[in-house]
């Protein structure tokens, strides 16, 4: 899971399935001809509705704020085979990422199951709603619909309870003087007053921001060999002075 939900892009979610929900039905019961039709139009509108749910994550690609950070001196780019071999010797991160990868695994199991409970359940649904009432012809199908959705739904509520932290390695990033870039984080230099906690751990190779969305902590992580030459990157030009250096002693270089 790259990234949770804001409660207003919760909300906005719920709102806009309950509305699709809502017109399947009618043209379930009203207008079955048209049915084809409108699957297109919902399948457009799903695509432009995911670019907008997901533009926070490419942020660091699309903005104006990445595009000026840009046209400053590159300090530090990521090398993507140290970060997998970082990773790799990283023994405290597969215990981080299980809760993740549990309701991901639980996600796909219903993903599964939704594609499966279309074809069977609305190839009966036609045959009891043949011949019924119109209240009847809405209960049928606003059952077909909202029961996948619901499972959906709860699954993702469940997961927005049940976990506590996120973990986003980053697996590519540069640092230039004017900010650092990278998926689904954006720092614009001198940082200022940001909404992130900083953490350096020598020991781990990592350097990570966390922010509170909700309740939730998301822990974006930069794994490098350079943790020193990092820190003294954010001090010097992003002008950050609270970073809470953990595990061993300071490296030889910076």
């Amino acid at each position: 899971m790259s990234f949770q939900m804001s409660r207003k892009q919760w909300i906005l979610s719920l709102t806009y399935g309950q509305i699709i929900i809502v017109v399947l039905t009618i043209l379930n019961v009203f207008y079955p001809q048209y049915l084809s039709y409108w699957f297109m139009i919902f399948i457009a509108v799903m695509f432009v509705y995911m670019y907008f749910m997901m533009r926070s994550q490419l942020k660091h690609i699309t903005s104006k704020e990445a595009k000026e950070i840009k046209t400053g001196r590159l300090l530090y780019k990521s090398k993507s085979d140290e970060i997998r071999q970082l990773q790799v010797r990283d023994k405290e991160l597969v215990k981080e990422l299980k809760p993740m990868m549990k309701y991901t695994f639980l996600s796909f199991i219903i993903l599964i199951a939704t594609f499966a409970w279309y074809p069977i359940y609305f190839g009966y649904a036609g045959k009891i709603s043949s011949g019924a009432d119109i209240a009847t012809k809405i209960i049928v199908y606003l059952l077909g619909y909202e029961t996948p959705y619901a499972f959906v739904m709860g699954t993702n509520l469940i997961s927005r309870r049940g976990m506590q932290e996120v973990v986003q390695v980053l697996n590519s990033y540069e640092i230039y003087d004017k900010g650092l870039l990278g998926m689904g984080l954006t720092m614009k230099f001198p940082a200022g007053d940001v909404p992130y906690r900083v953490i350096a751990n020598r020991s781990r190779k990592f350097v990570q921001f966390e922010e509170k969305k909700g309740k939730v902590t998301v822990k974006y992580r930069l794994y490098t060999k350079s943790v020193d030459r990092i820190i003294d990157i954010l001090k010097r030009y992003g002008k950050l002075r609270n970073i809470k250096v953990e595990g061993g002693a300071k490296e030889d270089t910076i």
